[in-house]
């Protein structure tokens, strides 16, 4: 299973080779014996890379579901051979693991500097699965969370903002609504996957006379872009939170934001680490929902 899992990160035999620090005829060999062993076709071999079949993908989801299990198995051995020395499992949405997460993890370890910390970012539907699976000790998503196993600890509204180069034609504005975006070419993140939030919903009756040239995976590449090239953004607030960038923010006039939920499983009491970090978070995001009231 771990030729296959390297497989399915790398795409090709000679990744999966140097992942593993093994010879790429070995990989190939432990391939063939799995599909010698009468299981499904697992790839597909397309213009020199391997493809995953869907049947791949569903056993993927599994196996990376048990890899993250064992995981946590082997850090919970180290956690009660070494009593003294915290440990602290988090999983957060991508964009909050680009912004809020660093910035409340900077001020936990402060107070806790031998704490050894793991951060994972996967997608939202992932998250609450590794949070209610135990997985991880906390959870910050910017999906809704509706799960029997899950206690939701604070819910916070981040609302969107137009970011941009102080030259560019829209800086000079107070705020900047939808209509205002058109003839300007837009940075945009793919706000269903991230958040949740319905694209006709942000930018209503506009959106098909939208100049949308380009979509990055985070808000936090989005500024990135919008720095390099001067093009106007459509980014989350924590995204531009610490004002580390010499870029201009505006309020975005639409009625979508981003919902946030920090969140953990019902039935695994908070560390001491975990709660520290937790109400580090809820102070952090308090704080960027307070700015924008």
């Amino acid at each position: 299973m771990e030729v296959f899992r390297s497989i399915m990160l790398t795409g090709s035999i000679a990744g999966a080779a140097e992942l593993l620090h093994i010879s790429q005829s070995a990989v190939s060999k432990m391939l063939s014996h799995t599909q010698q062993r009468g299981g499904p076709k697992l790839f597909e071999l397309v213009k020199g890379r391997l493809v995953p079949t869907s049947e791949a993908r569903e056993l993927y989801e599994e196996v990376e579901r048990l890899w993250r299990n064992v995981e946590r198995v082997r850090e919970l051995s180290s956690e009660l051979a070494n009593p003294s020395k915290g440990n602290l499992y988090i999983a957060a949405s991508p964009s909050l693991g680009m912004s809020v997460v660093p910035q409340s993890l900077a001020q936990t370890v402060k107070e806790r500097p031998d704490l050894s910390v793991k951060v994972i970012l996967p997608l939202p539907g992932a998250l609450t699965d590794v949070v209610a699976e135990k997985i991880v000790d906390i959870g910050i998503t910017t999906f809704e969370v509706d799960h029997p196993s899950i206690t939701v600890h604070a819910r916070y509204s981040c609302p969107l903002v137009c970011i941009m180069a102080p030259t560019h034609p829209l800086a000079s504005r107070e705020s900047i609504s939808p209509a205002d975006l058109i003839g300007h070419r837009l940075i945009s993140v793919p706000l269903q996957e991230l958040y949740g939030i319905n694209e006709e919903k942000v930018y209503g009756d506009v959106l098909a006379q939208l100049n949308i040239g380009l979509q990055v995976r985070s808000g936090l590449i989005a500024s990135l872009f919008s720095l390099a090239s001067g093009e106007i953004a459509v980014v989350d607030a924590l995204a531009v939170s610490g004002n580390l960038l010499p870029l201009v923010i505006r309020p975005f006039d639409s009625p979508a934001a981003v919902n946030i939920s920090v969140i953990h499983n019902s039935f695994k009491p908070l560390s001491p680490q975990a709660l520290l970090f937790r109400d580090m978070v809820m102070q952090h995001l308090q704080g960027v929902s307070a700015s924008y009231q």
